[in-house]
């Protein structure tokens, strides 16, 4: 979050971009994206939805939702910063939560010009995610490493990408998403864990956290274990 921070220092206070003959709206695409990215940033420090709806008008993005989840689906083939992403996953999770969007604004004909008319779309139904397996695996399962695996199917069971998932522990958190290893489906994802206990809650809609998912150390000799230590799970998360 350092990089997002010092960035937003710098473009919102220190020196924040002046247009010359050209309004925010009529940027090239690469720099409303750029925009996006600081924008969500911002929210995330600030918790402004307000400021950070406004400046999404400004640039004009008719629908910010899926405007982000766009650049999200772009940045995940290629090495982002992982603080970009959490922002960037909040916000368009926060937006989609909404109860309508700005679709327009015009002054009313013959009306006060410092009068605005505002036009509202309805807002994207927000998916909601339920956990529908839960499995521990053995040391015969994770012969290497712990891991946490998880899959995430929409309602008719296929396999979903681009989901954001939060691994939580006693100290830290980290996201991973779907996706990523297209050849153990597009609706995988994992986690490469350490002993500890974690909890997981999908970020890309509504769910309840998954929680005391204990990972233990590696028995001195696994077949003698006979799975009593849990070296990791496997999730499967379906929209509902």
């Amino acid at each position: 979050m350092l990089g997002i921070t010092l960035g937003l220092v710098i473009t919102w206070v220190l020196w924040p971009v002046q247009f010359t003959n050209a309004d925010a709206v009529d940027l090239r695409q690469s720099h409303k994206d750029d925009y996006v990215r600081m924008i969500s940033g911002a929210y995330q420090v600030d918790g402004d939805l307000v400021s950070a709806q406004e400046r999404l008008r400004k640039i004009g993005i008719a629908n910010p939702a899926r405007t982000i989840s766009d650049i999200i689906t772009r940045e995940k083939g290629t090495p982002a910063n992982t603080g970009n992403l959490n922002a960037l996953t909040h916000l368009a999770q926060v937006l989609s939560a909404q109860p309508g969007e700005v679709a327009a604004q015009r002054t009313p004909s013959g009306g006060d010009p410092q009068a605005v008319e505002v036009t509202a779309t309805p807002a994207e139904s927000v998916p909601r995610f339920e956990l529908v397996k839960h499995t521990q695996l053995s040391c015969l399962d994770e012969p290497e490493a712990p891991h946490l695996r998880f899959s995430v199917l929409d309602a008719n069971g296929h396999d979903l990408p681009n989901i954001g998932i939060q691994v939580h522990w006693d100290g830290g958190d980290d996201t991973v998403f779907t996706g990523l290893k297209p050849e153990r489906g597009i609706g995988y994802a994992d986690y490469e864990a350490t002993p500890g206990t974690f909890s997981v809650t999908v970020l890309s809609g509504q769910s309840d956290t998954v929680s005391d998912l204990l990972i233990g150390e590696a028995p001195a000799n696994c077949r003698a274990d006979r799975g009593a230590t849990p070296r990791g799970w496997k999730l499967v998360f379906q929209q509902k």
